[in-house]
């Protein structure tokens, strides 16, 4: 069965880049995924998440960044990456508090 337009999915299917689509894209990726990486969200076709995540936070959401070391395809180490999520996630909240 097919999704309506206004539900959370089709927002990444969405071709779009504005700012406004990329803000909706990262927020139904925090929410489907919990927590999501710079690399992950280029994935998606948002190649710059940090401008977004700053507007998001501008409008009251509250995003927590922590840095973590990232292996890519290539297998290149990168160590730095920020992985964000949404602090309404008590787990991850008190597992980024504990490092």
């Amino acid at each position: 069965m097919k999704r309506a337009p206004s539900e959370p999915r089709s927002a990444l299917n969405n071709k779009d880049t504005s700012a406004q689509t990329q803000r909706l894209q990262i927020l139904t990726l925090l929410r489907e995924k919990q927590s999501v990486n710079t690399p992950e969200f280029r994935d998606f076709g948002i190649m710059a998440p940090a401008p977004r995540i700053f507007e998001l936070r501008e409008e009251g959401y509250r995003i927590k960044k922590i840095l973590e070391t990232y292996q890519d395809r290539t297998g290149k180490i990168h160590y730095g990456v920020a992985r964000y999520y949404l602090s309404s996630n008590t787990e991850l909240e008190y597992q980024c508090e504990e490092m």
